[in-house]
């Protein structure tokens, strides 16, 4: 009897299925929309960005090529600054950044 306990029960646990970061779970959802609402105002409007997004468009920035929503999701949040900004060395990116949270 209690065999047939842990062989159902290990059998309840594989059958879940396991989330390959494709698709962000809701947890890291909220920490995205939290990321995003502590953008100072304007700081990830398109003219301030143009150049930012520009510069973007022909590199990886923020090293996130190969990676999923889920690890981009992460290392986003993870580099944004204290004031709602994400930097890169003096060039402030945070459009770009704000432009491919928005997209995940």
């Amino acid at each position: 009897m209690r065999f047939r306990s842990i062989a159902i029960a290990a059998a309840a646990i594989s059958a879940q299925p396991i989330s390959d970061g494709s698709v962000l779970e809701p947890s890291v959802e909220n920490e995205v929309a939290h990321a995003l609402a502590r953008i100072p105002a304007g700081a990830a409007g398109v003219s301030q960005g143009a150049a930012a997004r520009a510069a973007a468009a022909t590199n990886d920035v923020f090293s996130t090529n190969g990676l999923n929503a889920t690890e981009i999701a992460v290392k986003l949040v993870s580099a944004q600054n204290s004031e709602g900004r994400w930097l890169v060395g003096t060039n402030d990116f945070t459009a770009v950044a704000s432009d491919i949270l928005e997209s995940l």
